[in-house]
């Protein structure tokens, strides 16, 4: 069970005594252990015992929410995230001032989340991010292929919701700073957009994948994730339903670049 669904309360002997690079060991429900080091407890909000909860009101119908610098999924369909490994990433102050999960670059703080698109015909996918430096990274993996949201040469080779990578789409992908980015994945179309900048259409079917990686580990990722929401059906960028999610995701977040 997550800690923010224990009401867990940081003892006093830990807040004041323990340094920051001890931890907690900590087991999965699926019996896998990991780690939970005092800095994240410290910086976490369920150290005063109450559930951070989602911040904002976002649209209905949503299939996965990640918010507030938890792993436990707000969209009332219980898809928790857990480490695949020893490591999660720690929760800090991030945009806005708000709690984000935090990846450090070192690789070995993926989450996973069993696939839960498998009878859909199109999803679409909104992750406000933090980028500190990265020549490549993947912040999403729903299918067993190399793929990156950036590449070293500047463009991503996204894989989201797909069987094969796209070589050199989208083009232009950050190295830094705070951004949203969405994916917008139909049976014939696929869409990246960057701060409401499409990335182009690229003709494309929909495979809802067989697994939902965060932060994978062969692609190493420092920085943050503040929101990752997950809709179970296509979303055409600029339609109602898409400027419902962002004016949302704005009023969350109003440092992104984007009005």
């Amino acid at each position: 069970m997550p800690l923010s669904n224990m009401g867990f309360v940081v003892p006093a002997e830990i807040r004041n005594e323990a340094t920051e690079s001890d931890f907690i060991l900590m087991v999965t429900p699926n019996g896998v252990p990991y780690k939970i080091s005092i800095a994240d407890l410290k910086a976490s909000s369920l150290s005063n015992g109450t559930n951070a909860g989602s911040s904002t009101s976002y649209p209905s119908g949503m299939a996965l929410l990640l918010d507030n610098g938890s792993l436990a999924d707000k969209s009332g369909n219980n898809r928790n995230a857990v480490p695949t490994g020893l490591n999660s990433p720690s929760v800090a102050r991030g945009l806005d001032g708000k709690q984000v999960l935090r990846w450090n670059g070192t690789g070995d703080q993926e989450l996973q989340i069993p696939p839960f698109l498998g009878n859909t015909n199109g999803a679409t996918l909104y992750c406000v991010c933090s980028i500190y430096a990265g020549d490549n990274y993947n912040l999403v993996r729903t299918y067993p292929i190399d793929d990156y949201w950036k590449f070293v040469a500047g463009t991503g080779y996204f894989g989201t919701f797909r069987s094969s990578r796209y070589n050199g789409y989208p083009s232009s992908m950050p190295s830094t700073g705070n951004h949203l980015i969405s994916i917008h994945a139909s049976p014939t179309d696929y869409e990246v957009v960057v701060d409401t900048i499409s990335k182009g259409v690229q003709e494309s079917s929909y495979v809802p994948g067989d697994r939902f990686r965060i932060g994978v580990n062969d692609k190493v990722f420092s920085g943050d994730i503040a929101l990752l929401l997950v809709y179970p059906q296509y979303t055409p960028p600029g339609s109602t339903s898409d400027l419902g999610v962002r004016n949302s995701i704005k009023l969350a977040y109003p440092s992104l670049p984007f009005s």
